[in-house]
């Protein structure tokens, strides 16, 4: 089983799908309950973004969509810490 496939097995409410968006700077984003993944990336890439969004639909509740805001820029430093120390051992 891919790892990928992992993190979709363990948020079933969630769908999982790889776009084509040719921006390297666009790596993926959650709405509602389907996260999108930049497809021109790599595996590693796929999993943290993967992470990094659900998270944020585990955490986040409103809109944030301004990424400006304070409470936005705190759900985002949260993602990217969850997406980073997720616990070991559960992708691999």
């Amino acid at each position: 089983m891919k790892d990928l496939e992992r993190i979709e097995d363990m948020y079933p409410e969630l769908r999982f799908w790889l776009i084509d968006v040719p921006n390297p700077h666009y790596h993926g984003h959650i709405d509602g309950n389907d996260v999108y993944l930049n497809a021109n990336h790599d595996d590693l890439d796929w999993l943290k973004t993967a992470l990094h969004e659900c998270s944020h639909w585990e955490f986040d509740n409103g809109d944030l969509s301004n990424r400006n805001e304070h409470r936005v820029l705190i759900a985002e430093k949260w993602a990217n810490y969850a997406a980073d120390h997720w616990p070991v051992g559960i992708l691999g």
